[in-house]
């Protein structure tokens, strides 16, 4: 599977490289040998790792609010029918407006700093959220019906059998969380000009023209994104082997 991998990133590296000769314009197309070239010079910066751990530590810091809040919440909704009933109405809301609404609502309520982690939040939090229902609806009734019949307090229950039962959901939301989080975060920092962060950093490429510059980023967010969301599948499967 791995060497299938490097296989495809081998003829996307061939046709980028093809394609660029042929367009014979930096600006359009740079080479990818300057954009390689740009991001060894990125890293001798010391504004490309202010810019990594700021937009690393906001966005994070929203998925982690984000994710608790609807765990626990989906949790209760879960054992409660009536609580799932009454925010049923909120939670269409909330993932029925544009991501876009939520990025320009929060840059103009809050500060910049904190609108980066509210729009982590607002946007994650109803996907987690219908995660965790989801993982719960899939829990055999019968077995639930038995653990309620057992005299266990409401937070045992919770947290010894259902939690471990929709493990694989909260799995599957942290593994899209992560990846969703640093996308949307990096957004939200380009529209609201937060510095320091890699969408400042874009943007100052933008307004420069350097072409070279915004290929080095984007090639720096993918890599960021596949480093989340390995760290995210570590983090699971300790999850797992402690048996929460």
């Amino acid at each position: 599977m791995k060497k299938k991998g490097a296989a495809v990133i081998i003829v996307l590296l061939l046709l980028w490289i093809v394609l660029a000769a042929q367009i014979n314009n930096e600006f359009m197309l740079p080479l990818p040998f300057d954009v390689f070239k740009q991001m060894l010079v990125q890293l001798t910066s010391q504004v490309f790792y202010q810019a990594i751990v700021m937009s690393l530590y906001r966005s994070l810091s929203g998925l982690a609010i984000a994710y608790g809040c609807a765990l626990l919440l989906g949790l209760l909704c879960g054992y409660y029918r009536w609580l799932a009933e009454l925010f049923a109405p909120i939670y269409l809301i909330l993932k029925s407006i544009p991501n876009i609404s939520y990025i320009l609502i929060a840059l103009i309520w809050t500060n910049n700093e904190t609108a980066v982690r509210l729009i982590c939040f607002m946007i994650l939090f109803p996907m987690i959220y219908a995660n965790v229902l989801s993982g719960i609806k899939s829990i055999d009734q019968d077995l639930l019906d038995v653990a309620r019949v057992y005299p266990e307090s409401m937070p045992n229950i919770l947290f010894r059998v259902y939690l471990p039962l929709i493990l694989p959901y909260l799995k599957a939301a942290l593994s899209t969380g992560a990846g969703l989080a640093f996308k949307v975060g990096v957004m939200a920092e380009i529209i609201g000009s937060v510095s320091p962060g890699i969408g400042r950093q874009l943007q100052i490429c933008r307004i420069n023209m350097d072409m070279s510059g915004l290929f080095a980023w984007t090639l720096w967010i993918i890599l960021l994104l596949a480093f989340t969301e390995f760290i995210s599948k570590k983090i699971m499967k300790y999850l797992e082997k402690r048996e929460i």
